[in-house]
């Protein structure tokens, strides 16, 4: 049976280290990266912070739920996060970006991109994993 107190600490805590993690890489490492693609991203004043926060949320929302499944009869601990994170680094990052360097031409953003929603899906598993326990 899923836990639902611990389910909610460890959303709550893998959304905050989420938003931490995007803004550092996203916003602030890859910042002068995205900065030489002014016509494949919009500039930051046409973001909806609103709806990129909400969207954000159910992401968590969704990788803590599906975490909880992983982690079903199983020793929730680091190593489980960490090999969920890994499960799910390749299935949201890899894939798609390699997808995404095959179907568009000169598709910049798939060598900085793909490593670091890897990892963002490797530290929401490791934090899933800490804080989650049935």
């Amino acid at each position: 049976m899923i836990n639902t107190k611990r389910l909610l600490l460890a959303f709550l805590a893998a959304l905050v280290v989420d938003f931490i993690y995007n803004y550092a890489v996203f916003g602030v490492a890859l910042h002068d990266f995205h900065a030489q693609y002014p016509t494949w991203l919009k500039p930051m004043e046409e973001l909806n912070m609103v709806r990129m926060f909400l969207t954000g949320a159910l992401n968590m929302a969704l990788v803590s739920l599906f975490y909880a499944l992983f982690a079903r009869n199983r020793a929730s601990c680091l190593a489980t996060g960490l090999l969920f994170g890994v499960f799910l680094g390749l299935i949201a990052g890899w894939v798609p970006q390699a997808s995404n360097k095959l179907l568009f031409r000169d598709y910049p953003f798939y060598i900085v991109w793909a490593p670091a929603i890897f990892f963002e899906m490797v530290v929401a598993g490791a934090v899933n994993g800490l804080i989650y326990r049935e």
